[in-house]
């Protein structure tokens, strides 16, 4: 079932999508492919340790989905993205199907943005294939339940207006409502922030039925902070309105899961091992994976080199460079 959902997934995506193929060599962030919204880079290929780099114009107001799907084999794929200025943003290991990764992401600003893809084992010669959907807000009030804006990943983040809608649920002022499509059971913190109207934020499992949790106080400006805690894997709505019929205004919504928190790697020891430099540190007990970053100048840029679930890694670059740094960040999913 697995395998026919990543197939159906592939076939919808290079259905509308512009294909593209890869330009070698994209191995730095220098030499990243420039590619667009609504791209599929077809079957790029991945040598041994070595990474794909790509840049992109990340739109403002679009939700960004960054997804790795099969080719010609099952790749063992992840992906990391930064800023316009090469600064770690997000990465994903495996939550894509199969051994594939999916990143979805919201910027408020338009910036040029650089996707790094590599191989998490570290010893693959394989081929994938890269999506790219930038997926503009649809437009209209979403003042129905029937009419929810999709939560499409987490965080989740969105800025509208209840001015001019309509009002089918909670109190008399008008509403924008939200769909949460949970996969798997937890815990979500939702904010409303607002300086224009007393914000109330609530929770339903049913479309206008079904109250769970609501919150009218917040730590942004006029606005709502709610957890909501125990839910499990169904659809929710969320409706954003004022606590009265003349509260309403602009605002802007996040939509986070409750995790833990990562600690940072303590400590970081370097050495030699079968004339490879190695990095040991301290294992954080939190941590599924960690993320094995260096870079040329201790000011970087920093570029993933690979993702571990132990607490050491051997450089297979060896002594290539006159010097080289490290730094290693421990990821807590």
């Amino acid at each position: 079932m697995t395998r026919l959902f990543a197939i159906l997934l592939l076939l919808v995506a290079l259905a509308r999508a512009n294909q593209v193929t890869e330009t070698e060599p994209n191995g730095t962030f220098q030499q990243a492919n420039l590619i667009a919204c609504g791209d599929t880079v077809l079957c790029a290929h991945l040598d041994g340790t070595g990474a794909d780099f790509f840049r992109f114009l990340m739109p403002a107001g679009d939700s960004v989905y960054l997804r790795t799907l099969p080719c010609e084999t099952q790749e063992a794929t992840s992906i990391v993205l930064y800023d316009s200025a090469m600064q770690f943003i997000q990465v994903d290991v495996n939550d894509g199907p199969q051994e594939f990764s999916l990143i979805g992401y919201f910027s408020t600003y338009a910036q040029f943005c650089y996707v790094q893809v590599l191989n998490h084992t570290g010893d693959s010669y394989g081929s994938y294939n890269f999506v790219v959907d930038c997926l503009t807000q649809s437009v209209g009030l979403h003042d129905l339940c029937s009419s929810a804006r999709p939560v499409t990943f987490f965080p989740y983040y969105d800025e509208s207006s209840t001015a001019g809608c309509g009002s089918e649920g909670g109190t008399a002022a008008p509403d924008v409502f939200y769909r949460l499509s949970l996969a798997t059971p937890g815990d979500v913190f939702i904010q409303v922030c607002s300086e224009f109207f007393d914000a109330r934020v609530q929770i339903l499992t049913q479309c206008v039925s079904g109250y769970m949790d609501d919150s009218f106080e917040g730590a942004c400006q006029l606005g709502a902070d709610l957890y909501s805690f125990g839910l499990l894997a169904q659809d929710y709505y969320i409706i954003v309105e004022g606590t009265s019929l003349t509260q309403a205004g602009d605002f802007s919504i996040e939509v986070s899961p409750v995790l833990q928190e990562c600690p940072p790697v303590a400590w970081l020891v370097l050495g030699v091992v079968a004339n490879q430099p190695f990095l040991d540190w301290p294992e954080v007990p939190e941590a599924d994976n960690y993320v094995i970053e260096a870079a040329l100048s201790a000011n970087g840029p920093f570029e993933a080199q690979a993702i571990s679930s132990v607490s050491y890694w051997a450089d297979p670059l060896g002594f290539t460079f006159p010097q080289r740094f490290y730094h290693v960040r421990a990821l807590c999913q």
